[in-house]
């Protein structure tokens, strides 16, 4: 039998709402969502600002940062030519490959995924990063970022 951690709704919120938050600080109508494990959103908001567009944008980056277990920049090989290319088109298009997906870990176990939708680059990983660590903190877990942060493209 598996056994595994799942969040709850109130430790979802507190994630949607810290990336919010850091939103809000950039300047961005961000919409967030968090999902569970297996990619099913379990808080998603959008604030006035955001974009009707981002709604799915964001579950789909969660989905695919929780199911695949890593951050969606890290699908460099999905490029033309590259050996991935064309995964962007599997479950039905949800497979997102560009920035603002990141799976949430705790205690080495991936038990859900934050997907953001509305800014640039730097400014959708800084708001999944400010979710994961406000979740962290609340759990008094360590914030670590370095597995991703360090991370390189395979050779």
């Amino acid at each position: 039998m598996i056994q595994q951690n799942r969040l709850t709704m109130e430790e979802a919120q507190i994630a949607v709402d810290a990336a919010l938050a850091e939103a809000a600080r950039l300047g961005i109508g961000s919409v967030i969502c968090v999902s569970d494990a297996a990619g099913f959103p379990i808080v998603i908001k959008r604030p006035d600002n955001g974009k009707v567009t981002s709604v799915s944008i964001a579950i789909d980056k969660a989905f695919t940062a929780a199911c695949h277990k890593r951050p969606t920049h890290t699908y460099t090989n999905a490029q033309p030519g590259q050996e991935a290319f064309g995964i962007m088109n599997m479950h039905g298009g949800r497979f997102a490959i560009f920035v603002g997906g990141w799976p949430i870990e705790i205690d080495g176990e991936v038990v859900g995924g934050i997907g953001v939708s509305g800014g640039h680059t730097p400014q959708d990983i800084a708001c999944c990063k400010a979710g994961i660590t406000a979740l962290l903190e609340h759990l008094g877990k360590p914030v670590d970022f370095s597995k991703w942060d360090d991370w390189k493209p395979p050779v």
